[in-house]
Protein backbone atom coordinates (compact mmCIF):
# COMPACT_ATOMS: atom_id res chain seq x y z
CA UNK A 1 0.00 0.00 0.00
CA UNK A 2 2.18 2.90 -1.40
CA UNK A 3 -0.35 5.56 -0.90
CA UNK A 4 -1.85 4.27 2.53
CA UNK A 5 -0.64 6.80 5.60
CA UNK A 6 0.75 4.46 8.49
CA UNK A 7 -0.52 5.10 11.38
CA UNK A 8 1.72 4.47 14.82
CA UNK A 9 0.46 3.38 18.28
CA UNK A 10 -0.01 6.93 19.78
CA UNK A 11 -2.53 8.39 16.76
CA UNK A 12 -4.35 5.78 16.92
CA UNK A 13 -4.34 5.73 21.13
CA UNK A 14 -5.26 9.61 20.77
CA UNK A 15 -7.82 8.78 18.39
CA UNK A 16 -9.93 5.92 20.31
CA UNK A 17 -9.67 7.91 23.53
CA UNK A 18 -11.15 10.98 21.51
CA UNK A 19 -13.78 8.49 19.83
CA UNK A 20 -14.62 6.84 22.82
CA UNK A 21 -14.64 9.44 25.96
CA UNK A 22 -14.86 12.51 24.11
CA UNK A 23 -17.30 11.33 22.46
CA UNK A 24 -19.20 10.27 25.22
CA UNK A 25 -18.20 13.71 27.45
CA UNK A 26 -19.80 15.59 24.41
CA UNK A 27 -22.94 13.53 24.09
CA UNK A 28 -23.71 13.10 27.81
CA UNK A 29 -23.71 17.30 27.96
CA UNK A 30 -25.93 16.73 24.39
CA UNK A 31 -28.23 14.74 26.78
CA UNK A 32 -28.17 16.92 29.36
CA UNK A 33 -28.81 20.18 27.68
CA UNK A 34 -31.56 18.34 25.30
CA UNK A 35 -33.36 17.27 28.47
CA UNK A 36 -33.34 20.28 30.41
CA UNK A 37 -34.64 22.91 27.32
CA UNK A 38 -37.11 20.21 26.56
CA UNK A 39 -38.49 19.98 29.98
CA UNK A 40 -38.10 23.73 30.50
CA UNK A 41 -40.44 24.28 27.06
CA UNK A 42 -42.74 22.03 29.27
CA UNK A 43 -42.53 18.25 28.10
CA UNK A 44 -42.93 15.47 30.93
CA UNK A 45 -39.51 14.86 31.96
CA UNK A 46 -39.19 10.81 31.24
CA UNK A 47 -40.78 12.10 27.53
CA UNK A 48 -38.14 14.45 26.80
CA UNK A 49 -34.93 12.41 28.78
CA UNK A 50 -36.42 9.60 26.30
CA UNK A 51 -36.30 11.22 23.17
CA UNK A 52 -33.24 13.20 23.96
CA UNK A 53 -31.77 9.90 24.30
CA UNK A 54 -32.81 7.83 21.47
CA UNK A 55 -31.31 10.82 19.86
CA UNK A 56 -27.80 11.00 21.84
CA UNK A 57 -27.41 7.10 20.78
CA UNK A 58 -26.93 9.01 17.09
CA UNK A 59 -24.83 11.87 18.03
CA UNK A 60 -22.42 9.20 19.72
CA UNK A 61 -22.37 6.74 16.84
CA UNK A 62 -21.40 9.81 14.47
CA UNK A 63 -18.89 11.33 16.74
CA UNK A 64 -16.82 8.06 17.60
CA UNK A 65 -16.75 7.51 13.92
CA UNK A 66 -15.90 11.14 12.80
CA UNK A 67 -13.19 11.00 15.18
CA UNK A 68 -11.45 8.43 13.48
CA UNK A 69 -12.28 9.31 9.66
CA UNK A 70 -11.32 13.13 10.78
CA UNK A 71 -7.48 14.38 9.43
CA UNK A 72 -6.63 16.24 12.52
CA UNK A 73 -6.96 14.56 15.62
CA UNK A 74 -6.35 18.31 17.15
CA UNK A 75 -9.48 19.29 15.52
CA UNK A 76 -11.42 16.48 17.23
CA UNK A 77 -10.04 17.29 20.53
CA UNK A 78 -11.33 20.88 20.23
CA UNK A 79 -14.93 19.69 19.05
CA UNK A 80 -15.24 17.45 21.66
CA UNK A 81 -14.14 18.66 24.73
CA UNK A 82 -15.41 22.82 23.09
CA UNK A 83 -18.31 20.89 22.65
CA UNK A 84 -19.02 19.10 25.98
CA UNK A 85 -18.23 22.13 28.28
CA UNK A 86 -20.60 24.56 26.30
CA UNK A 87 -23.47 22.03 26.06
CA UNK A 88 -22.59 21.25 29.97
CA UNK A 89 -22.52 25.09 30.92
CA UNK A 90 -25.71 25.45 28.78
CA UNK A 91 -27.44 22.27 31.00
CA UNK A 92 -26.58 23.84 34.07
CA UNK A 93 -28.04 27.73 32.99
CA UNK A 94 -31.13 25.84 32.01
CA UNK A 95 -31.78 24.30 34.81
CA UNK A 96 -31.03 26.97 37.04
CA UNK A 97 -33.66 28.80 35.55
CA UNK A 98 -35.97 25.90 35.82
CA UNK A 99 -35.52 25.82 39.48
CA UNK A 100 -35.47 29.86 40.20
Amino acid sequence: MAGAKSLRWPEVTARVTAGVFGAYAFTWGFAAAGVAALVGLGVEYHDAELGVLMLAFLVFLGLFLWSFAATSIARVWAVLAGGAALQFTLAWAIQRAILA
